[in-house]
């Protein structure tokens, strides 16, 4: 049976699939809008209508710890590094004497933190666990916030020191976290459909090639998938010929210069190159289709990854079948000034 999702339950769960955290701050940042779709968390009709959608599509119901939400999804379980610095942040936020009595300054300086996490994972040096932590607490989780303070000299060269504002409900995500990584084996079995969502939520596209199995089965109920995602308001399911994937409407297609390039190589490999290969395609492609400007090679390359545009594997490059949906334009490049 289709769940009716509300604005507000609609909001909450695309937020968990963006950032596997919903949190009920409430700051004086914090629209009215906000406020309502945190208010409304606070129904049980609400939990109830939430977990049955997310159970149904995904075949799992997100960790609630006091109106705070934790749902993470990945194709396989998460890296022992990864896990490593989120624990380590974990306690060193946790123990912070001056958070632990203070709800208004919950700002932090970044090296101490940093600093603090090296001291548990020794093995990585601090410039590698300050990207994790970037990567993992301010962009994937959005719970440190960076905060840069104003200087009223901009003349001079300063040192400026980076902090990170720290939400309010970190210790709630904390339980929440612990509580899935301890329980992240789990028994439940998936029906096909479940399966075949949960794919397309963590990779860019099926294809007869990378899931021969879920594919045949997408196909058998692909109108049943479309609805389950088009409740969202936000997600189209596009089957096109030997590919399946989900189109979000809240994503405007990228114009950069990397992108452009990026298609216009995945199309010139045609059936491959070496990986060794590569840059040189790269810089050749880009003299024809940037006439006026250039690109960075490295940044080519990272979108050809980012947007699936191809495969690498024992050290070949292969496009992927969703090349085909994309028709070369310079229209991508606007002026190429």
């Amino acid at each position: 049976m289709t769940t009716k999702l509300s604005n507000s339950e609609c909001t909450i769960i695309n937020q968990l699939l963006d950032t596997g955290v919903f949190t009920s701050s409430v700051t004086r940042q914090t629209s009215k809008s906000k406020i309502d779709v945190i208010n409304s968390l606070k129904k049980g009709s609400t939990q109830q209508r939430i977990n049955k959608y997310l159970d149904d599509l995904l075949g799992m119901k997100p960790e609630n710890f006091q109106e705070n939400l934790l749902l993470l999804l990945s194709s396989s379980s998460e890296t022992a590094e990864n896990i490593h610095v989120i624990l380590a942040t974990l306690k060193t936020i946790i123990n912070l004497p001056d958070l632990q009595n203070n709800q208004d300054d919950r700002v932090v300086e970044t090296a101490a933190v940093v600093r603090q996490v090296h001291s548990e994972v020794v093995e990585l040096d601090e410039k590698v666990i300050y990207r994790l932590i970037v990567k993992l607490f301010v962009d994937r989780f959005q719970l440190f916030t960076p905060d840069l303070p104003e200087y009223e000299d901009m003349e001079h060269d300063q040192e400026v020191t980076e902090f990170w504002d720290v939400d309010p409900n970190f210790n709630f995500f904390a339980q929440g976290m612990v509580n899935y990584l301890k329980n992240s084996v789990t028994s439940n079995k998936l029906t096909i459909i479940q399966q075949v969502n949960r794919a397309l939520l963590i990779h860019r596209y099926l294809s007869p090639k990378n899931s021969p199995r879920l594919w045949m089965e997408l196909l058998k109920n692909k109108e049943e998938i479309a609805q389950q995602w088009s409740q969202l308001g936000r997600f189209d399911l596009e089957c096109g010929n030997n590919y399946a994937l989900l189109l979000d409407k809240t994503r405007q297609p990228s114009k950069s210069k990397q992108a452009a390039v990026a298609i216009a190589v995945a199309q010139k490999i045609h059936e491959g190159i070496p990986e060794n290969e590569l840059m040189a395609e790269i810089k050749k492609v880009t003299k024809k289709v940037l006439t006026k400007s250039t690109v960075s090679p490295s940044l080519v390359k990272q979108a050809l990854l980012e947007f699936d545009l191809v495969e690498i594997k024992n050290d070949f490059v292969s496009p992927t079948v969703i090349v085909k949906r994309f028709a070369f334009s310079n229209d991508l490049l606007g002026d190429n000034s």
